[in-house]
């Protein structure tokens, strides 16, 4: 290992700050490419209320580089946290949902106004864009440097810029970073399973669901030598960004007792990956990960390939496939090594994200906005300045346009926390997410 006094980012401080474990996950994998390179690093986890990251979750952040050191504290500590950083931090890395980083830009555009030796900001994906992606491009686009999956999210990133007269050099392809360690099958594992790895909201209609755990378990009866894994994407009292459904996982524990191989999981999804001879799922980046280790790979074709299930995104990959032919014949790998490279499998990400965050160290930042605005692709000044003034910053959001929800998601938040506190549970599930 070279000294530290030959390391690139030797001498420089990178902080990063996610609220989601998916998020965790990949500011911790870009933290440690830069410890790596000699930075100080710190991961900021910030609770947002009532979704409070479990110690499961936040054990699975720490695996991903535990040299790295992990502070909590609360989202509504955010502006204070990072005014603190000017003239400290070198690099803000933004592990954040699109509606947070709109709220985050704005937030350090106000104390970092004027502040040439403000951080460079990063922001990067935690997996694949299938939904509103140039949307989710652009409610990242004031950050110095937006890492990309893949060259078709650049065109596009692009194309959305261009059509606004702005610049995209900001962005670079470096590939899913999650990705970056994937290391490939030397051999078959002593002991193989087929594991069917779950999303939180895909698919959405219960009967789509219900299908799903009926085919898993005659896939099991079909292959009574090999156990059968259902990874939930979360336990029942765990937090997700997206909106989760939790009784797949009640099912297929229930249809267990007749069927011995088939079995529920909660170990990480990498480490099942580690031991499995075919991975099936509807449309989740841990399909690609499990491309990129040489595992046999299967996105659920049985309910069409749509943009509601996400799985259009594989559509090419030569992996969609029903469950007839997965259970004739689950262990043959059929994705394409080509389509992987395209889609996220980036053999250099790690290289190009230093060398252009090292790029951006050395040159003068743009300043942020002084007027309050945003940038220019969240819309013109007059339209920002009109939503701030009769929306407030909310307006400013991805969402804003879908505003008019808010009442009625504000009325059944409302029933629901009332019917928890009633029956006493609400004080329970809190207690055990951070055990």
């Amino acid at each position: 290992m070279a000294p530290a006094a030959d390391k690139r980012l030797s001498g420089r401080k990178v902080a990063a700050v996610a609220c989601f474990d998916s998020f965790g996950k990949v500011a911790m994998t870009l933290l440690s490419a830069c410890r790596q390179e000699g930075a100080e690093t710190t991961l900021h986890l910030l609770q947002i209320s009532n979704r409070a990251l479990s110690r499961r979750q936040r054990l699975e952040i720490r695996r991903t580089d535990p040299r790295t050191p992990i502070k909590k504290s609360s989202w509504s500590d955010f502006r204070s946290l990072t005014a603190a950083m000017v003239g400290d931090i070198d690099v803000l890395i933004l592990g954040l949902d699109g509606f947070r980083s709109r709220d985050a830009l704005l937030m350090l555009a106000k104390e970092w106004s004027q502040r040439p030796d403000r951080p460079v900001l990063v922001s990067a994906y935690p997996g694949i864009l299938f939904r509103f992606a140039l949307e989710g491009m652009l409610d990242r686009s004031g950050a110095d440097l937006l890492c990309l999956n893949s060259e078709q999210d650049l065109s596009n990133y692009r194309l959305g810029c261009q059509a606004l007269a702005l610049a995209s050099d900001n962005a670079v392809v470096t590939g899913l970073p999650l990705l970056w360690n994937a290391e490939h099958h030397q051999a078959a594992p002593d002991k193989s399973s087929i594991v069917f790895f779950e999303q939180p909201s895909i698919p959405v209609h219960p009967l789509q669901r219900r299908y799903i755990c009926m085919k898993l378990k005659e896939l099991a009866e079909a292959w009574p030598d090999y156990p059968v894994i259902f990874k939930p994407r979360t336990s029942s009292i765990e937090s997700t960004l997206h909106r989760r459904h939790g009784e797949m996982a009640s099912v297929i524990e229930q249809m267990s007792e007749t069927v011995p191989n088939l079995q529920l999981s909660f170990k990480p999804a990498t480490r099942l990956l580690r031991q499995c001879h075919c991975a099936i799922t509807v449309s989740s980046t841990a399909a690609l990960e499990a491309m990129a280790m040489g595992v046999s790979t299967r996105i659920v074709g049985d309910l069409g390939v749509t943009e509601t299930l996400g799985n259009h995104f594989f559509a090419e990959s030569g992996a969609v496939a029903d469950f007839a032919a997965i259970a004739r014949d689950p262990f043959t790998p059929i994705h394409k090594d080509d389509w992987l490279h395209q889609h996220g499998h980036h053999h250099q990400g790690r290289e190009i994200f230093l060398a252009a965050l090292l790029e951006r160290l050395h040159r003068d930042r743009p300043p942020l906005p002084t007027n309050g605005l945003g940038p220019g692709s969240w819309g013109s000044p007059s339209w920002q300045t009109y939503a701030i003034r009769h929306g407030g910053r909310r307006m400013l959001s991805s969402g804003g346009a879908r505003s008019s929800q808010r009442k009625r998601h504000k009325t059944r938040t409302l029933l629901r926390r009332l019917r928890d506190g009633l029956v006493g549970f609400g004080w329970l599930s809190r207690w055990l997410r951070e055990r």
